[in-house]
């Protein structure tokens, strides 16, 4: 977590950055009617059958992302001339997948799918809406994972764009090199 607060720390908008952080410390829904249990964002993993599905891969996931997507950001900055909105693309990088901690719980030992209906891109998003967040920030969140054209929405923005090929290439150079002895954790159904 000390990493993520250190790479929210470049976002130069005060309020963008402090709303960043904020979210980071305290994930909690702010619509009461839903209750779903929420797991460590320290020790979860980032999915339960492809990238990073180990303890601690989602930190792991989204700080590679973020610090990928500042680096393909300043690339194609020089390269083409593009201006780049960094606090939007930090900020958007390292919410892409935060309200996954709502979609795995550690039951003996295993880790399983909570039951949450709400995708993790849509709940974040609905959460990032519901706290005042930048419409450019929320765009990003929702606009990631997946192929195009199957996310809940399209990446509009360079900055969304970024972020949707650093998420995917972050989770398919991980699923590569990992050793497949080290995926331990197994889709299990809801039925034990």
């Amino acid at each position: 977590m000390e990493k993520l607060i250190e790479l929210a720390e470049k976002i130069k908008d005060k309020e963008l950055k402090e709303k960043v952080i904020e979210f980071l410390k305290n994930p909690k829904l702010s619509n009461e009617e839903i209750i779903y249990p929420s797991s460590n964002p320290e020790e979860i993993p980032s999915s339960l059958n492809s990238h990073h599905s180990k303890e601690g891969g989602h930190i792991e996931h989204t700080t590679s992302v973020t610090e990928l997507a500042i680096k393909l950001a300043e690339h194609f900055e020089k390269f083409y001339g593009v201006k780049i909105n960094y606090d939007y693309l930090i900020a958007g990088a390292l919410l892409h997948d935060w309200m996954k901690i709502y979609h795995f719980t550690k039951s003996q030992g295993i880790w399983k799918h909570s039951g949450c209906l709400i995708d993790h891109a849509v709940l974040t998003a609905c959460e990032l809406y519901a706290r005042g967040f930048p419409e450019e920030v929320i765009h990003i969140v929702e606009a990631h994972g997946g192929d195009l054209g199957q996310t809940a929405a399209r990446p509009q923005t360079i900055e969304a764009l970024i972020v949707f090929y650093a998420d995917i290439m972050d989770a398919a150079i991980e699923s590569f090199i990992a050793p497949k002895e080290q995926a331990k954790i197994f889709l299990i159904s809801e039925e034990e």
